[in-house]
């Protein structure tokens, strides 16, 4: 067997529909479930760190907005006791006594309520070079030891800019964050003394311990605050320097775990900065996100299963309600169109039936229709029979018939009557018009002449008791019409509309195209008597049902209609208006169509 013919054998539309069901369950089914399965993971995964790691950003972020606080109401308050010239004064005098000494220091009374104002600062002291000042809670007098300190080398050396530095608390006996600064003798320019403002370490480490995640506070790379005991000492491996507000974020293997380190700047000034850190391992990310990994793992097995076993069961119910339209399907083709009855449900197949049953219907409809349309077109045939017969009825020997009216136009012309010359001619050039007419279009221009002919005739009888006028807005010269279906028109506004009218009657005819130029709309206008309400009802109900008057005198109303719809179509016939002693408008709508030797389509 050729790879050819094998692959014919086993060509998807040579599968049975349980085994094309089984092969789209696999592709359509476990394919693309399995994708979804691998790119949920990644996406549950990514999702849960992300909403993990928000929130830890926003949580660090509060702490960061406290403890920001915390560290510009201490610069404030270091601010004003760097500045305050009672104190710069007891730094610099030389007392000469104890009594003095206690004397002055009722003038710094105040210092006191500066401690109170921040209960973020535990104390805050001025270590003074003044050896005269007797030492108490807020002046220490200094010495090698305390000069030999970092932060105090740190202070002088930045010459009376705050700095930020870990340094011993004498009164909690504890390591704290303290904001120090040089104070210089305004005239000499030598060294007064040292600002130092502690902070409370507790409520730092209160601030921090409510978290989870170890978090640390760092002071130029130094911990000075950790939520947890660790052995690194050193100064850490983690960027700091950040700008006050500044996030950023990095991985780093802290011992033996990845973790995500967080960092969040809190001061930084002249190369001293002061940051918020906090550490998350990896491990806990991710162990978020393993269960619901795993019970959506166990899900979509557990609903391939069961949609595996539901597929027989479903493939079985599916043949049998395509055995039974194949059944119908082979009726219709046998030309027998009574259907059976009808699937249950509103399914594909029952669709499939449903248009089935249309087209069964349709077709005993054409059938029909075929049959009426052949009918109606014998109608139309014989209405314009019917037409000219009455007119040849007139007609037992033309050429005699003009003969004679020209012998009489002659006669007339000789008696100088030229009123009735005239009316003889336009009566030849109606009737010669009238008995040329056949079922096919005529020139609309030669129609609307009869039409005229017709009118000069009628104001020849009636004077000024009639007047018409004829108004062309479109070029008709290669135009044609079904013949005689404006005449009738005016005909009824002679006799119906203008009928009672002694003085003042008026027809107004108009010739216009619209939509475009696809459509003629063709309006005879009278200022008769017009129709009630009632009457206008009962005929435009006639033009709707296509009610057919029989012929007698004249062609009707709703016979010059249904022959428009018989020949051009449904979309296309008359429209009628009037109001009683006002008078009626007649429109005609037909497609605008022309000589092909004119330059555009019959």
């Amino acid at each position: 067997m050729t790879i050819k013919n094998l692959g014919k054998k086993f060509s998807f539309n040579n599968l049975s529909i349980k085994q094309k069901m089984l092969a789209l369950y696999f592709l359509a089914f476990i394919l693309p479930l399995v994708i979804i399965t691998i790119s949920l993971t990644k996406w549950i995964n990514k999702t849960i760190k992300e909403r993990q790691f928000a929130l830890a950003k926003t949580s660090l972020e509060q702490t960061s907005s406290l403890l920001t606080s915390i560290l510009t109401n201490c610069e404030q308050l270091g601010d004003t006791l760097f500045s305050t010239r009672a104190v710069q004064k007891a730094l610099e005098y030389q007392f000469t006594s104890e009594q003095e000494v206690y004397k002055y220091y009722s003038s710094l009374s105040f210092l006191p309520d500066f401690s109170r104002s921040n209960p973020d600062v535990l104390n805050f002291i001025y270590y003074t070079e003044n050896q005269t000042i007797i030492e108490n809670a807020y002046f220490t007098r200094t010495n090698d030891e305390i000069k030999s300190k970092n932060w105090y080398k740190a202070a002088v050396a930045a010459s009376g800019r705050p700095i930020w530095v870990i340094k011993n608390s004498e009164t909690l006996d504890s390591q704290t964050l303290a904001l120090v600064r040089a104070l210089f003798n305004r005239t000499t320019g030598n060294l007064s003394g040292v600002l130092a403002l502690h902070l409370d370490s507790r409520k730092i480490e209160q601030l921090i311990n409510a978290h989870k995640d170890q978090t640390i506070v760092l002071v130029d790379g130094k911990v000075a605050f950790s939520s947890r005991p660790f052995a690194f000492k050193e100064k850490l491996s983690l960027s700091t320097g950040l700008n006050i507000g500044e996030f950023k974020s990095d991985n780093i293997l802290w011992g033996k775990d990845r973790s995500l380190t967080m960092l969040y700047g809190l001061y930084h000034e002249y190369g001293n900065s002061i940051t918020l850190a906090q550490i998350i391992p990896r491990k806990d990310l991710e162990s978020a996100t393993n269960f619901v990994v795993l019970l959506c793992t166990l899900l979509m097995a557990g609903g391939s299963i069961l949609s595996l076993s539901l597929l027989q069961i479903f493939a079985n119910y599916m043949a049998k309600r395509v055995s039974y339209l194949q059944m119908q399907i082979n009726r219709v083709v046998q030309n027998n169109f009574e259907l059976g009855p009808r699937l249950s449900g509103s399914d594909e197949f029952a669709e499939i039936y449903d248009a089935l049953m249309v087209t069964s219907n349709n077709i005993k409809t054409l059938i029909d229709e075929v049959y009426r349309h052949k009918i109606q077109r014998e109608q139309l045939l014989a209405r314009q029979n019917d037409i000219r017969f009455k007119m040849l009825s007139n007609q037992i020997n033309p050429h005699f018939l003009f003969n004679s009216l020209e012998t009489i136009r002659m006669q007339a012309i000789e008696d100088d009557n030229k009123e009735v010359a005239k009316t003889i001619k336009l009566l030849a050039k109606i009737l010669r018009h009238n008995l040329s007419v056949s079922n096919n279009p005529v020139s609309l221009k030669a129609e609307i002449e009869a039409v005229d002919n017709y009118l000069a005739i009628q104001h020849l009888r009636f004077a000024d008791r009639v007047k018409y006028s004829i108004d062309i807005h479109t070029d008709i010269s290669d135009a044609v019409i079904l013949p005689l279906l404006i005449q009738p028109l005016v005909e009824n506004s002679f006799s119906h509309g203008l009928q009672d009218r002694k003085i003042g009657g008026l027809i107004e005819i108009s010739i216009d195209t619209c939509n475009g130029g696809k459509v003629f709309q063709i309006s005879i206008k009278d200022n008769g008597c017009g129709i009630t309400k009632e009457e206008l009802a009962k005929l435009k109900a006639r033009l709707a049902t296509g009610t057919v008057e029989n012929f007698s005198s004249s062609i009707g109303m709703v016979n010059v209609n249904q022959r428009i719809k018989l020949f051009y179509g449904q979309d296309y016939g008359l429209e009628i208006e009037s109001e009683i002693e006002k008078g009626t408008l007649v429109t005609i709508k037909i497609p605008a169509e022309f000589n092909s030797d004119g330059g555009k389509n019959v």
